[in-house]
């Protein structure tokens, strides 16, 4: 049977190129004697099988843990918050730059954990570094939204001892990277919502910055968060993958005979 390059193309998307090649050998290989129909239902049914750790899945299922998570659980810890900001709190009031500081490190980085977190975990898996690093920030800085000075202050402490701990342990090294370019991409692309906002005319944006976003918000949330997913997947097989093992091979040949 001739090689078919985007079915090979498309399939690497999601296990990687390694792997990819693998699955593809074993299906035309087979197919060259039971023909071109069972290829294509066996292809078909590798796609759904591997469906549920796709890009694809993985980015809904996030963007409906983000819109869960801030239409119910922030909702409730900010009902929770107290009246005002003037707690001593841990940090007390010795030090304002430094509680600046860890209160805006979580602020900034807590909304786009609530997505990055889901995703990670529903593509890589518990057992990836990547998930691990992310579903630990994403509890140390989920309480921020009590908005409650004692919980902000550790909040913003504990994510600068997880930065530096990850940065001085190679092996998080990278993974830290992976998360924080992400980071990076996501508010990047916020921030440059916002700014043409004070750009292009008001039919567009209906609404100014500093009420309600317009109605463009949810589609630059979802444009937004898929450039960030995609990075995401990007830096992953090129940082923290390795090169397949000679064994998938024969693992994925035991899979279709």
């Amino acid at each position: 049977m001739r090689k078919i390059p985007f079915a090979e193309w498309f399939i690497s998307q999601d296990v990687g190129p390694e792997r990819g090649a693998a699955i593809m050998g074993d299906l035309e290989e087979l197919a060259a004697t039971r023909g071109r129909i069972w290829f294509w239902i066996e292809y078909i049914r590798t796609l759904i099988s591997l469906g549920w750790r796709t890009g694809g899945s993985a980015f809904i299922l996030a963007m409906v843990c983000l819109k869960l998570m801030f239409g119910t659980v922030v909702p409730w810890l900010m009902a929770h918050r107290t009246p005002g900001l003037t707690d001593p709190g841990l940090l007390g009031e010795s030090s304002p730059q430094v509680r600046m500081l860890c209160w805006n490190l979580s602020l900034v980085t807590a909304p786009f954990l609530c997505f990055a977190m889901p995703f990670v975990l529903i593509r890589f898996g518990l057992r990836d570094r990547l998930t691990r690093l992310s579903c630990a920030l994403f509890l140390v800085a989920l309480p921020v939204f009590s908005f409650r000075p004692w919980f902000m202050d550790l909040s913003g402490v504990m994510m600068i001892l997880i930065f530096a701990a990850a940065l001085i342990s190679t092996p998080w090294r990278k993974p830290l990277a992976v998360l924080a370019a992400n980071c990076l991409t996501a508010v990047v692309l916020k921030v440059t919502y916002f700014m043409l906002q004070f750009v292009l005319p008001t039919k567009v944006f209906s609404r100014k910055i500093y009420h309600v976003p317009g109605p463009w918000a949810p589609f630059a949330d979802a444009v937004t968060f898929a450039v960030a997913a995609f990075v995401c997947i990007r830096l992953h097989r090129w940082l923290l993958e390795r090169r397949a093992s000679p064994g998938i091979a024969t693992a994925a040949g035991a899979t279709y005979a």
